[in-house]
C-alpha cells in the first residue's frame, strides 16, 4: 500500500514579517490582483474594535485613545473599502510601470528599504494600536530588459506583530533610491507647469481611460477628479528683521509620492495687513523651502530646523530684503478652520502687479526707511 504524503498547509493569514508583506504587495502588482491587495490592508472594522476595547493604563494613553475614538475617519483612511484612492494608486503604479516598459510578470526583487513614519497630530491614539508604521522603496529588475525600477510604498503598519498595508504610490525606471527621488521631484515640477496651462499628465489620462466603466461620462469625470486630502497643518509666528510681525500657515497635501505629501498650500500676512497673501510653495531636494507670493511681489527662501524657519524675504527685483525667523506655534481648531476657509475659498488678498511699488513702500515705512 502506497503511503500518501500529507501536503503542508499553506499559511493564509496576515504577513508575519516585512519581507513577506513586501513580497505579497509585489505579487499583487505582478498579477494585477487588487482583491488580494485589499486584504493585506488594515480592515477598519477589526482595527476599530481594538480601539474601542483598548484599556488605557494612564492619563496620557486615556487622552490619546479618546482622541482617536472621536475620529473614526482617521482609521478608515487605511481601508480600501472606505478609501478608494488606495486601489486607484495601486492601478496607477501598475499602469505607469507598463507605460515605462516594465514587464510585471517577469520581475525579480533586488532590494527594499523601509524607514519609520513619524507620528502626526491627526493620528494621536492610533499609535497605541499600531505602534510602528513604515514607508520606503522597493527595487525590482525586469528580467527581460535587465532594467531596474523603483516603486514607493507607504503606510506599512505593525499591529499585534502582524504586518499590514504597503500602499503603492509611484514608480520610475531608476538605478537607485536617490535616482527615484530625483525623478519624482522632476515629475512634480513638470505636473505643476502642465497644470498652469490646463494640460493633463499622459499617465493620469491613460489611467482614467482604463478605469472608465459603464457609468456616464460626467460620473467618470467626478470620480477621476482629484480629492484634496490634508496630511498635516503647521502654523508659524515670527518676524521680519525682528520688528515686523509675521503669521504663516501651511497645509501639507497628500498625493502619490514617497512621503505621501506631494504639495503644499500656504498663506501668510505681516505687519498690520488685513488680509493673508497666497504663497506658492516648493520644498527642494536639499531640504530648503521656497515661498513665492502670488502675484509675484516677493518671496522667502527658508531653512526649517527644530520647528523654526530661518532665512530671508526678498522683493522680486531684490530692492528690499528682510531677515526671517518663524517658530512653530500651537494651532487651535478654530484658527485652523478659519485659515482653511481662506485657502479653500480663495479669500486671500487679490493684488494687481501695478500695486507692487505701493506695497514695498509700505514695508519700507514699517522698517523706518
Amino acid at each position: 500500500m502506497a503511503l500518501i504524503k500529507k501536503k503542508k498547509k499553506r499559511y493564509e493569514g496576515p504577513p508575519r514579517s516585512e519581507a513577506e508583506l513586501v513580497a505579497r504587495v509585489l505579487n499583487c502588482l505582478m498579477y494585477s490582483d487588487t482583491i488580494t491587495y485589499s486584504t493585506i490592508c488594515p480592515e477598519f472594522d477589526t482595527v476599530w474594535k481594538q480601539i474601542i476595547e483598548y484599556k488605557a493604563t494612564d492619563d496620557k494613553s486615556a487622552e490619546e485613545i479618546s482622541y482617536i475614538r472621536r475620529h473614526p475617519e482617521r482609521v478608515q483612511q487605511f481601508d480600501p473599502y472606505y478609501n478608494p484612492l488606495i486601489n486607484r494608486s495601486f492601478m496607477y503604479v501598475e499602469n505607469k510601470g507598463k507605460q515605462e516598459g516594465l514587464h510585471w510578470q517577469d520581475i525579480a526583487i533586488e532590494r527594499y528599504e523601509l524607514q519609520k513614519i513619524n507620528l502626526t497630530r491627526d493620528l494621536v491614539g492610533y499609535n497605541l494600536i499600531s505602534p510602528v508604521r513604515y514607508k520606503g522603496f522597493v527595487m525590482v529588475k525586469d528580467m527581460l530588459t535587465r532594467k531596474s525600477y523603483v516603486f514607493a510604498i507607504n503606510e506599512i503598519q505593525v499591529i499585534n506583530n502582524y504586518w499590514y498595508g504597503g500602499q503603492a504610490i509611484n514608480i520610475f525606471e531608476a538605478s537607485s533610491f536617490d535616482d527615484y527621488i530625483a525623478k519624482e521631484f522632476s515629475e512634480m515640477r513638470r505636473k505643476v507647469k502642465m497644470a498652469e496651462f490646463g494640460l493633463k499628465d499622459t499617465v493620469v489620462a491613460a489611467n482614467d481611460e482604463n478605469n472608465a466603466g459603464t457609468k456616464a461620462k460626467d460620473d467618470d469625470d467626478d470620480e477621476a477628479a482629484p480629492k484634496k486630502e490634508i496630511a498635516d497643518r503647521k502654523y508659524y509666528l515670527g518676524t521680519f528683521d525682528n520688528q515686523i510681525a509675521v503669521k504663516l500657515y501651511i497645509r501639507y497635501m497628500k498625493g502619490p509620492c514617497a512621503d505621501n505629501v506631494c504639495s503644499f498650500e500656504a498663506i501668510y500676512k505681516f505687519g498690520d495687513q488685513d488680509e493673508y497673501v497666497k504663497l506658492d510653495v516648493e520644498k527642494k531636494p536639499d531640504g530648503s523651502w521656497e515661498f513665492s507670493e502670488d502675484p509675484p511681489i516677493g518671496g522667502m527662501d527658508l531653512i526649517l530646523k527644530d520647528k523654526i524657519y530661518t532665512g530671508n524675504w526678498m522683493s522680486s527685483d531684490n530692492s528690499v530684503g528682510y531677515d526671517v525667523k518663524l517658530s512653530e506655534a500651537v494651532l487651535s481648531g478654530d484658527r485652523a478652520q478659519e485659515l482653511d476657509n481662506i485657502i479653500d475659498n480663495g479669500l486671500w488678498a487679490k493684488e494687481k502687479p501695478d500695486e507692487k511699488k505701493e506695497k514695498e513702500d509700505k514695508r519700507g515705512k514699517d522698517e523706518g526707511y
